[in-house]
């Protein structure tokens, strides 16, 4: 039951975006299309791989998972794919489908089969990528994307800077809490030896 209520609640959320005006108010504007629409469709995509691998246990499949949506993730992010995503239905329909099925099912697949180091060593990944694209968007001085105006290049510079940071946070935090742990977890393993 619960395997259906997750399948069922991804696909609800990807027919929100394909089907109500939620899809084109994100598009709208260039952070919410990047910060907004692209994590929602990847989300719906997710929630289903993510269930499809419960119960799988096949970590080998993890890395190949995690860089298939990487890739899928930068092709889509650069500029041209954006502004033809916009400008032409067959790409846009295109788009969505990869961001679902190229990138959420596999992100939700591999991040389920990944152990603790694969997590970490994707999540620094991604937190490079995006202070790069931040720092790129606020850099470069003409609009990167035609469709929108140079102020949305500016807001989405400032917002995958903020992400990125977001992310460095949350994995020095995990680190520090796993750090905690451990001294303990030997304390223990030491007391049980010794008995």
């Amino acid at each position: 039951m619960r395997a259906d209520r997750a399948i069922i609640g991804g696909a609800a959320l990807l027919l929100l975006l394909a089907l109500s005006p939620l899809g084109p108010l994100l598009e709208s504007r260039l952070a919410t299309h990047i910060l907004g629409y692209y994590p929602l469709n990847v989300a719906g995509g997710a929630v289903i791989g993510a269930r499809l691998a419960q119960g799988r246990g096949v970590p080998w499949t993890a890395a190949p998972a995690l860089l298939m949506a990487t890739l899928t993730l930068a092709f889509w992010a650069l500029p041209r794919w954006i502004d033809a995503s916009l400008a032409d239905d067959s790409v846009h329909a295109a788009r969505t489908a990869n961001l679902a099925l190229l990138a959420g099912l596999p992100l939700g697949w591999g991040w389920t089969q990944a152990g603790p180091i694969l997590r970490g060593f994707f999540i620094a990944n991604a937190a490079a990528m995006l202070a790069v694209m931040g720092w790129l968007m606020l850099a470069v001085p003409s609009r990167l994307c035609n469709t929108y105006l140079l102020s949305d290049q500016r807001q989405l510079g400032n917002g995958f800077l903020i992400v990125a940071a977001g992310l460095v946070a949350a994995l020095l935090g995990q680190a520090l809490i796993g750090s905690m742990r451990e001294p303990g977890s030997r304390r223990q393993h030491a007391c049980h030896l010794a008995e």
